[in-house]
């Protein structure tokens, strides 16, 4: 166990404490997105619609750091839980625009749809204020429900590279 955590802090000093799957600053990391994406990929799967109730809840565990899982149905065009902006519930995802005009929902609900799920960039402000960032999202569909789930990260830095190693791995 010690030999692991001394091998995990090397390479963190050596890459200057940019792993892909750790967080820094209270900010969510890579590796915390895709579990949390799963985790209420899971929770939907197994309650259906109840569990948007849950996902919804701005204090649930599905909103954390800087950053909150958000629920949309693609094949009906709608936002159906986003804790951090809950005014967007209810609105046509494929119409949604970033602060740069980019319409990203389309790009969200055809990622999402990938086996596994797959990564989305846009600009969007952080929950707690602050102006916009590059902002990359993983997204995936629940098997059997029309629900396409995602969390993103606030990174100018990480590559699609490195983000689809992290997922291609955890599969």
């Amino acid at each position: 166990m010690r030999i692991i955590f001394v091998a995990m802090l090397a390479v963190d000093l050596v890459s200057g404490g940019a792993s892909v799957g750790l967080a820094q600053d209270g900010r969510a990391g890579p590796a915390e997105v895709v579990s949390k994406v799963r985790k209420a990929v899971a929770l939907l799967a197994e309650q259906g619609a109840a569990g948007l109730e849950v996902i919804r809840d701005n204090k649930s565990e599905f909103t954390w750091k800087d950053t909150y899982i958000f629920v949309v149905d693609c094949d009906a065009d709608k936002v159906m839980a986003n804790p951090a902006f809950p005014a967007r519930v209810g609105g046509d995802i494929k119409q949604h625009t970033d602060y740069n005009g980019k319409r990203y929902g389309l790009e969200l609900c055809e990622t999402a749809k990938r086996p596994g799920g797959g990564w989305v960039e846009y600009v969007w402000p952080r929950p707690r204020g602050g102006k916009p960032s590059r902002k990359i999202s993983y997204v995936m569909s629940v098997d059997g429900l029309p629900y396409q789930l995602g969390a993103g990260i606030y990174d100018d830095t990480v590559t699609f590279e490195e983000l689809d190693r992290l997922i291609s791995g955890a599969q």
